[in-house]
């Protein structure tokens, strides 16, 4: 049995959370009230399992879930979202929903260590709205559906462009920070990849997170080879690696 946990009610579940998991900082946005989902529980009143399901699809399972009830909950909610569920390192093996589930790899890397080089020399500034209005349409459309809007996202998100002769060349955001961690996000512009525009971006990110006492998380799919050699470049070791279910509705 499973129901869904009112909105004024989640602090009651975030004890059942205490385990690292990868990707939390997207998790805490939401216990935060940064990010909006929603939560499903075995008892509304005194909570022992829960599945936190986000807006934007990322879904958490707690600590001692059992897989049986994770399957009731997912299967119901599978018949009408799409859904990525972080499944920890010691869930490995054991998928719920075994006929539509897709599991993919996923490195998480925490502990960082210096960079290995230098950056090249490219302007690199925060985030304006002379700025944004310089992206690609595409890309400032993408920026609108996950913010609602320009003004949203000029006042919610947090990080830098790169700037060569008055043309943005790359962004590199700091997703989902709470908690003292923030997830590095990158993207070079076709016409400027491979000149060295994305490592600068991000070491600055790094560093100005840093600064403000905020450890910088890198996230990528396991088969994301350059995503991966750029968090080794700038200093990353010792990755975890986990998975993401994908579950989708059955057409």
């Amino acid at each position: 049995m499973f129901t869904q946990l009112p909105e004024d009610k989640k602090d009651l579940i975030k004890p059942l959370y205490k385990k690292h998991q990868p990707n939390f900082s997207a998790l805490s946005c939401y216990f935060e009230g940064k990010m909006p989902g929603k939560a499903y529980v075995d008892d509304v009143k005194a909570p022992t399992k829960a599945i936190c399901r986000l807006e934007m699809s990322w879904t958490y399972v707690s600590d001692d879930a059992d897989l049986p009830w994770i399957e009731e909950v997912l299967g119901e909610l599978v018949k009408s979202t799409w859904m990525q569920v972080v499944w920890v390192p010691e869930r490995k093996g054991a998928y719920p929903l075994k006929d539509i589930s897709k599991p993919f790899s996923r490195l998480e890397y925490i502990e960082r260590k210096e960079a290995q080089k230098e950056p090249c020399k490219v302007d690199i500034f925060p985030f304006t709205s002379e700025l944004y209005d310089k992206l690609p349409e595409d890309y400032k459309e993408w920026h609108i559906q996950n913010y609602g809007s320009k003004e949203e996202f000029l006042k919610k998100a947090w990080g830098f462009f790169a700037v060569e002769n008055g043309n943005v060349c790359s962004e590199s955001e700091a997703a989902f920070m709470s908690g003292g961690y923030a997830e590095m996000g990158i993207y070079t512009f076709e016409e400027y990849r491979n000149r060295g525009f994305a490592y600068a971006t991000c070491l600055k990110t790094i560093q100005e997170l840093e600064k403000k006492g905020i450890k910088a998380i890198w996230a990528c799919d396991k088969d994301n080879v350059e995503s991966d050699r750029l968090a080794q470049r700038l200093g990353y070791v010792n990755p975890v690696e986990y998975e993401f279910v994908y579950l989708e509705p059955k057409k």
